[in-house]
């Protein structure tokens, strides 16, 4: 390499310094930017040229500088697979936690208090109503009756003021489902946009290093509210072009491989209300709105397991019965009888509300005069079939003197024989009432519940409360795992200011010494000039 040959080594290597500063400062500045990468620049040496056949073997072949070859993203693919996989978890549990503090705030009433243990108020009514009973037997039927019957219709207000927050809260959760969907589908909709924007940077050479930033951000984002696999790879595009494709599958449904994204092409979710508030997922479409297959089912219905996170655990609170699932909900979910939603407990208030019911009903029919039901599915007739917590009610013939509540059942029991009323106040004090999931839907799979009123009263309640300690626990523990990762992902992508002023000083003293040389090569060849 000859003299001139020199200054153009310096050069490269001048340029090499400096692009080494801009990455530098660019990382700098973006310290605080959301998703961003830590940036690195990537430089080899120039190979010397080839020589001819005569090159002579005395002489010494020596580089001619460095190149930039690129500047690349320190990222680590697997430390990206977990955390987004953590972020599934947490996302999973955070939101079946807040479902399972919603309904706390409004079942806590029902049963016992949390702190000192106080009644709730649907047991405290009903220990009223017991109360008065009891009087009743010592001080006469007719005395009390009204007062009963009052005590009725306040206990029967009760259970419906619960079954109306129950319902909803019902309806709140399906409008969170209805607007998470909305987001996922704004996530995937924006990484298209992206997909797009990248392979147009890489047929043009740019790295679109930002690009890939806002995707990675988005791709962290999706993963909570549904766990995704994501995979890369480099499609040949012609002209000995290649440029990368980006595909995202469900993770959970590896037999049925939905995808979600695939290069330019991007698919949508929606809910099917009327069908268990399934997700249905719509067929992959490019920008302009067309199929990327024209032959693709459109909608398919996602199964009860394809989805994790946060979007299936708001459609579990939605959905999931506990013991009131049925063999068919089993067929489809293993699982279904274990699991617990706002379902659950509207239907568990219902058990509890119509046994009441169905009980005091039995109690009082007898072949006396004033005998008949107590308690109906409406306060304006007797009917007593399909009674819930939401719509019983004191019967119209009781609340209109035609019905009393029965003392004795005997017509032929001395005055004051209060043998009947004894077995009202008893049936508060019983303990093998069986609470029978199938006398809320007959198809039921789970066995009855065997116990008093104020015991299925506490087994609402515990049952919960069970489920809220059990959720934040597994919570505490993702969110545990979720931090570790991020801080192991952080020290490879995150911007360090310790290493970042060592690049600073280690490009600059290399500009330095760029110059530096370039100023020695000139004093050099002036003194050959000048001879």
């Amino acid at each position: 390499m000859g003299t001139f040959g020199s200054f153009g080594t310096v050069r490269l290597g001048i340029y090499a310094a400096q692009k080494g500063l801009d990455v530098t400062g660019n990382n700098i500045t973006n310290i605080n930017t959301e998703g961003y990468t830590r940036q690195r620049l990537n430089q080899v040496s120039l190979i010397p040229g080839a020589a001819d056949r005569y090159f002579s073997s005395y002489k010494t072949r020596i580089g001619q500088g460095a190149v930039v070859a690129g500047v690349d993203q320190l990222r680590d693919p697997g430390l990206d697979i977990s955390y987004r996989k953590a972020m599934a978890d947490v996302g999973s549990a955070n939101t079946k936690l807040g479902g399972l503090n919603d309904l706390a705030t409004i079942l806590d009433e029902v049963g016992k208090g949390d702190l000192e243990q106080d009644d709730g108020v649907i047991l405290s009514q009903l220990n009223d109503l017991r109360d008065l009973i009891n009087e009743a037997i010592t001080n006469g039927v007719d005395t009390y009756n009204s007062l009963i019957r009052e005590s009725a219709k306040s206990l029967a207000s009760l259970f419906n003021s619960y079954a109306s927050k129950l319902e909803q809260l019902d309806k709140t959760y399906q409008d969170k489902l209805d607007q998470e969907v909305t987001e996922v589908n704004n996530i995937l909709k924006n990484i298209q946009e992206l997909n797009v924007a990248i392979r147009n940077s890489d047929i043009r050479g740019d790295e679109g290093l930002e690009l890939r930033d806002q995707r990675n951000l988005l791709l962290d984002k999706l993963n909570e509210y549904v766990k995704v696999d994501v995979k890369y790879r480099m499609k040949d595009i012609g002209a000995d072009t290649e440029i990368e494709e980006l595909t995202i599958t469900l993770a959970n449904d590896p037999p049925h491989n939905h995808t979600l994204i695939q290069g330019e092409y991007a698919a949508q979710m929606g809910v099917d209300k009327a069908n268990n508030y399934n997700i249905n997922l719509y067929a992959l479409r490019g920008p302009d709105g067309e199929k990327k297959d024209p032959n693709d089912t459109d909608p398919v219905g996602l199964r009860d397991n394809d989805l994790y996170g946060s979007l299936q655990s708001l459609r579990e609170l939605l959905t999931e019965e506990g013991e009131y699932a049925t063999n068919a909900d089993i067929a489809i979910d293993a699982d279904a009888s274990t699991k617990r939603g706002i379902p659950y407990y509207r239907n568990a208030l219902d058990n509890l509300a119509r046994t009441f019911a169905e009980e005091m009903n039995k109690l009082n029919d007898t072949d006396l005069a004033g005998s008949g039901a107590l308690f109906s599915n409406s306060s304006s007739g007797n009917f007593t079939t399909g009674i819930t917590a939401g719509n019983i009610s004191v019967s119209y013939n009781w609340a209109n003197d035609i019905v009393s509540i029965q003392a004795t059942a005997d017509a032929n029991a001395p005055s004051g024989d209060t043998s009947q009323l004894a077995k009202f106040l008893d049936l508060f004090n019983r303990e093998d009432i069986a609470f029978d999931p199938k006398n809320i839907d007959a198809n039921a799979a789970g066995n009855p519940y065997v116990g008093s009123f104020e015991d299925m009263l506490l087994r609402i309640q515990s049952t919960l409360a069970e489920d809220q300690m059990t959720t934040d626990a597994i919570l505490n523990n993702h969110l545990v795992t979720a931090n570790d990762i991020y801080v192991d992902r952080e020290s490879v992508m995150g911007v360090d200011l310790n290493d970042e002023a060592t690049s600073l000083m280690t490009y600059q003293k290399a500009y330095a010494a760029a110059c530096r040389l370039m100023t020695t090569l000139n004093t050099a060849l002036d003194s050959l000039l000048a001879m």
